[in-house]
């Protein structure tokens, strides 16, 4: 499968967990691991700070391993999280 094709699939799942946390996209892009073998490294983006956004990552990582698998894709997928920061508020009455 291409990476194009996961994302598509990745993203999905993702959006169906996430979608209320503030799930933005995904992007997914072909890898080495350390000793050379193939990965899938995933990382989901979302519009929120790191601290307002669920940590079910082992559901969400196993769901798409499981996905994968079913498709013929059998490498390993690491999951990363992105999250933008929140931009701070000034109250311009204040100062």
């Amino acid at each position: 499968m291409t990476d194009d094709e996961i994302n598509e699939i990745v993203s999905r799942l993702l959006q169906e967990r996430f979608g209320d946390a503030g799930f933005v996209r995904s992007t997914v892009a072909s890898e080495e691991d350390f000793d050379g073998s193939s990965i899938l490294r995933v990382t989901a983006y979302f519009d929120r700070s790191r601290d307002e956004v669920p940590r079910d990552w082992l559901n969400s990582l196993h769901d798409i391993r499981s996905e994968l698998l079913t498709r013929g894709e059998a490498r390993f997928v690491f999951l990363d999280g992105d999250y933008l920061q929140k931009e701070e508020v000034v109250d311009e009455d204040e100062g």
